[in-house]
């Protein structure tokens, strides 16, 4: 592997990492401690309806959580957001307009090709060859091993990341 790729793999693990659990675990501690202690512990109707900073993180933790539940679903299912969201990815994604590795470019790109060739020899009336057969044979069992619930192996090219 290049080291510019494991540079640039190991930047993205991080930013990963950093974002979707660290920085989100602490956002959320850091929201609760704020909101309670600046706003609700000064405010004695407020006060009234949070007693205690466990009593705040209990109800936020029962009524909070499914309303940001419902928020994500109504994101990924009834707004356009995610919609466009997934539109840009795919927009700027390299894969969109050559195989990705793994499957398209082991099973089905060969087997596509395989198949056209045999239909344009039969088009032709030209015979398929022992060889040709031989290779369809072996994607169809590659095929079969897939459908059983079978995995490929990793590309060389991950480097073990």
């Amino acid at each position: 592997m290049h080291d510019k790729s494991l540079t640039f793999r190991s930047w993205f693990y991080f930013r990963t990492g950093y974002a979707q659990y660290f920085v989100f675990i602490l956002g959320v501690f850091n929201m609760l401690t704020l909101t309670y202690y600046l706003a609700i512990d000064n405010y004695p109707v407020l006060d009234a309806v949070f007693p205690s900073f466990a009593v705040y993180v209990a109800l936020f933790t029962g009524v909070g959580f499914p309303v940001l539940i419902l928020l994500g679903f109504v994101h990924m299912r009834r707004s356009h957001a995610y919609r466009s969201e997934s539109e840009i990815a795919a927009e700027s994604d390299p894969y969109m307009y050559k195989l990705p590795p793994g499957l398209h470019q082991e099973i089905y790109a060969p087997f596509l090709y395989d198949v056209l060739t045999v239909l344009k020899k039969s088009y032709d009336g030209d015979k398929i060859s022992e060889e040709e057969t031989a290779k369809i044979k072996s994607l169809d069992k590659r095929l079969e091993f897939l459908i059983g619930g079978g995995t490929l192996k990793k590309p060389e090219s991950f480097g073990g990341l």
